[in-house]
Formats: structure tokens, sequence, C-alpha cells
């Protein structure tokens, strides 16, 4: 016997296309200044420390065939 969930399972499948115009029809509901407020947060998470390094961290390293690895 199968337990019933106490939270449903949602799932609405759309096309790029429905996405994207069910996306503009949210935001064209949505006044200037809390459009202006998520651009702002937006900006501030793809801005921030963790993405604004100056270089890539090494995760790989060269060895050579004829020394062994620690």
């Amino acid at each position: 016997m199968e337990k019933k969930r106490k939270i449903e399972k949602v799932v609405t499948k759309v096309s790029l296309a429905e996405a994207d115009a069910l996306d503009d029809e949210y935001w064209a509901g949505k006044s200037e200044n809390e459009r202006l407020a998520a651009l702002i947060e937006l900006r501030k998470i793809f801005l921030s420390a963790g993405f604004n390094k100056k270089g890539i961290e090494k995760v790989v390293f060269r060895y050579s065939l004829y020394e062994e690895a620690d």
C-alpha cells in the first residue's frame, strides 16, 4: 500500500516560447521599482566576491611520467 504524500508533486511542462511569454507577462505586472530591485539583486549575486575572482583556482597538476605523485 502506497502512503499518501503530504505535499503533492506539481510539474508543468512548457515550451521555451511559452516560458518566455509567461516570464514577460510576470515582469510586465511588476512595478518599475520591483523590476529595478530584482535587477540590483541579480547584479549583487553575479558581481559578488565569489564571482569576481581574478583567476581560476588550479585544481589539476601536471606530473612527469617518471616522477611519483605525492
